[in-house]
């Protein structure tokens, strides 16, 4: 109970801290006419968990990221989903990881005590990547954390200010402590960014194509569009069911069929396509008038 309190007292502090960066400050952007859009701004969690130490622009303006000093082997996780762009070892960065996402970042995780994932695996938002270390040129264990509004160069020019982008909310804070975490994983459930509808398009051949907006899940797209999330992740040669911002998806909707949604029964389906319960079962060559969430019922041969 102690620990649980000193967890969240941290928290409040850390989160009136970064609150009174932003006080009479303006975004620092790497070009001056370019929009970080709205719906990036405090919306990621923390990569790992610690004290500040140091903040974006300091050395003389040479500081292009956030240091977060944390014991060795404290968890460092990705912010979000994306790809991992590369996985090195550097003379400066000592053991880094770059991941690139599809909502325009990439993000920087150096000084690791160790690489947890390689060059183009994919990364869950929350999955663990490496853990806090002093490789490279660093006095002490911490994670030196950058995030580019665009890819990562040399001069880094795309750099922008980590707190722009990470949620002052203590949830969000402590996502690198998953279940251990006084709030658990409630970060991962919480709506903080508004999705619009999915923008879709139909082709000739009567394949949707659907751009997953962020916050879209599979399972979502497969009740709004009427197939199943098995049809969706075939069409699509889809090994699981993680999904990005901005990837397109093919759909094949059928009208001559209905994907039974939470709650459906058997009576309330043929109600509605004005079929008999025993057609629908002679259909469907169903045995009894049980039916399951997400199961494909033909209406019409």
């Amino acid at each position: 109970m102690i620990d649980f309190i000193k967890r969240i007292c941290i928290a409040l502090v850390l989160a009136l801290f970064i609150g009174m960066l932003f006080v009479g400050t303006s975004y620092t952007f790497a070009h001056e006419d370019e929009k970080l859009p709205e719906e990036l701004v405090e919306a990621h969690i923390w990569p790992t968990v610690g004290d500040v130490t140091d903040t974006y622009g300091t050395r003389n303006g040479k500081h292009y990221g956030i240091d977060i000093a944390a014991e060795e082997g404290t968890p460092v996780i990705s912010i979000e989903t994306g790809v991992v762009t590369r996985s090195y070892y550097s003379d400066t960065y000592g053991h880094v990881i770059f991941v690139e996402h599809e909502n325009g970042l990439e993000t920087v995780y150096a000084h690791l005590n160790e690489r947890l994932v390689d060059e183009l695996e994919v990364v869950d938002e929350g999955q663990l990547i490496g853990t806090v270390g002093t490789t490279g040129e660093s006095s002490g264990n911490h994670l030196h954390f950058e995030v580019h509004y665009g890819n990562w160069n040399i001069e880094k020019s795309e750099s922008i200010d980590p707190f722009v982008v990470l949620s002052t909310e203590p949830e969000y804070m402590y996502a690198a402590l998953g279940e251990e975490s006084p709030y658990g994983s409630d970060w991962r459930t919480r709506d903080s960014i508004t999705v619009s509808s999915n923008d879709k398009h139909r082709n000739s051949d009567g394949m949707i194509v659907v751009t997953v907006n962020r916050g879209d899940t599979i399972s979502k797209i497969a009740y709004e569009n009427n197939v199943s999330v098995e049809e969706v992740m075939n069409w699509n040669l889809l090994e699981n069911d993680v999904i990005y911002h901005d990837q397109e998806l093919k759909l094949y909707p059928n009208k001559d069929r209905h994907v039974v949604k939470k709650g459906e029964t058997l009576t309330a389906i043929a109600d509605k396509y004005q079929l008999s319960i025993e057609g629908l079962q002679e259909l469907n060559k169903l045995q009894s008038d049980l039916i399951t969430t997400g199961q494909s019922l033909v209406i019409n041969k």
